[in-house]
């Protein structure tokens, strides 16, 4: 059987290319390379993207320092930490450092951000696939409330997650050429961190809300097939999963409810993916992943 192992750069030597700080303005404009101070592997292509919506603290004007084989690059709000030799990336955010103005006080209004973004140089057709293997190390150090009795679980969240983008290339309209470049495509989520629950049910809801959503289908898998125990702080944990079947219900549940439109040539493929933390609520956070694999075997 082949295997591709879809994601480019797991040690993240290559850096990172920062977007800004509102989507629908800044939408997917580049202003700054963290390159490590020009230690970053060179690439012919861009490879690893970091979003940064809705920050008061825009990480163009990070700090930069050297530190135990770690790159560090920090804000008041932020810090964003990379050892290569590792494969781990650090990343905290301060929640109460982020709502300088005090919680917010509606499902619309918008929400910080600190999502790691990838296009696959390789994509894979889900046709072609016997098995969509995730992998992946990770610690949630701490998340510590800082809501003064002001929280409402409707709007008010720290949330871990992982998520892919599932596209049906097959219309001429609609050729795959990276994130935002694409009309007929779902969201496909690996949760693993709600600040809500203990564990995280499977979902299905559209993306909406506030500025910059999308409007399509988010379909998150049941947390629990693959943690079997609720999150515990400082401890580090390590999953692998096999989500084609997952993906392969949520395709089918979008075309049911209308969320893909259906026709006799659809051709869906699985190209780009995002992971990171969404803070809706006034948490500070601290975490870090490692030994990020994304492997699609094919059919014999």
């Amino acid at each position: 059987m082949k295997i591709i192992e879809l994601l480019d750069d797991s040690s993240f030597e290559t850096g990172f290319h920062l977007l800004g700080i509102n989507p629908e303005v800044d939408k997917r404009t580049f202003y700054r390379h963290l390159d490590y101070d020009n230690k970053a592997l060179k690439s012919d292509r861009i490879i690893w993207q970091m979003a940064q919506w809705w920050t008061p603290y825009n990480v163009v004007n990070a700090s930069y320092k050297e530190e135990n084989n770690n790159f560090l690059y920090q804000t008041p709000s932020r810090l964003i930490g990379v050892n290569p030799k590792e494969k781990k990336l650090i990343m905290h955010l301060s929640g109460s450092k982020e709502y300088p103005n005090g919680a917010r006080s509606k499902v619309s209004d918008p929400w910080s951000h600190l999502l790691i973004e990838q296009d696959f140089k390789q994509s894979v057709n889900l046709l072609d696939l016997e098995k969509l293997e995730v992998e992946l190390t990770f610690n949630i150090e701490k998340v510590i409330d800082k809501h003064n009795g002001d929280f409402n679980p409707n709007f008010h969240a720290a949330q871990f997650l992982w998520y892919f983008v599932i596209t049906d290339i097959s219309q001429d309209n609609n050729k795959y050429i990276g994130y935002g470049n694409f009309k007929e495509f779902f969201w496909f989520g690996v949760p693993l961190f709600d600040s809500r629950h203990d564990f995280i049910s499977e979902t299905m809801h559209v993306d909406q809300g506030g500025i910059g959503t999308t409007g399509r289908l988010i379909y998150s898998m049941p947390n629990n097939v693959y943690l079997k125990e609720k999150i515990e702080f400082g401890k580090e944990y390590k999953i692998k999963v096999d989500i084609l079947p997952y993906v392969i219900k949520a395709k089918d549940y979008a075309l049911q409810n209308g969320y893909l439109l259906k026709h006799d040539h659809a051709h869906y493929q699985i190209g780009y993916m995002n992971f990171g933390w969404e803070i809706p609520g006034m948490y500070d956070v601290e975490s870090y992943i490692k030994d990020m694999s994304i492997k699609g075997y094919l059919k014999k």
